[in-house]
């Protein structure tokens, strides 16, 4: 996710210092995305670097002295930008597990069956752990979360029908053999120059 354009979007919302952007994260968001404090500290100094943002010294009584963000002209065009560029998700196209199953196919110390099974055992768990969490958000009314964990559900199950597949075409599978490299060429090139006086002896 991008610390940058989020805490962008939150100061659209309201002019904020950096404790309280780290407190309205989480509540706005609601996702498992751990954001350090110090991590905002560095996103703030850097986007006001860019005069994306800009602040004022809040004086207060009890509390020291604090930044108190807000947009400036060209934050504003840069989250409007943001917002209306499209999100390309990954759909996984050479992943790790992908490259674990095609190398246990053409021999490797574990069979692919095994390889297929433990990776649909914890498949099943994430699934688990998932479907408890969208239970309890739906207890609690937090219908942006939900979505959210509806997509994950979604994610998952597709992950395992294609476990399904892959266990099912397994035989087919364990047919494959990747192609061989060309074998390469042994001694060195013969030098154009050499080409060309040979080619006038002639």
């Amino acid at each position: 996710m991008s610390v940058k354009h989020t805490l962008l979007a939150l100061l659209y919302q309201h002019p904020m210092h950096g404790y309280e952007l780290g407190k309205q994260l989480n509540l706005a968001v609601n996702a498992e995305w751990d954001v350090k404090p110090g991590q905002i500290a560095s996103t703030l100094n850097r986007l006001s670097s860019a005069n994306l943002i800009n602040f004022e010294i809040a004086e207060g009584d009890e509390a020291p002295d604090r930044k108190v963000y807000h947009l400036t002209a060209e934050g504003l065009a840069e989250l409007q930008a943001w917002y209306l560029t499209p999100e390309v998700r990954d759909y996984r196209l050479g992943d790790i597990f992908y490259v674990k199953l095609v190398l246990s196919l053409i021999g490797g110390p574990v069979p692919p069956e095994q390889v297929l099974m433990t990776q649909r055992r914890e498949l099943y768990r994430q699934l688990h752990k998932v479907t408890e969490m969208r239970r309890d958000a739906t207890h609690r009314g937090e219908l942006p979360w939900t979505l959210l964990l509806d997509s994950a559900i979604m994610h998952l199950e597709a992950d395992l029908r294609w476990i399904e597949m892959c266990e099912v075409r397994l035989p087919d599978l364990k047919k494959y053999s990747p192609p061989k490299p060309e074998p390469k060429a042994r001694g060195r090139p013969r030098k154009i120059a050499q080409d060309l006086v040979s080619s006038g002896d002639d």
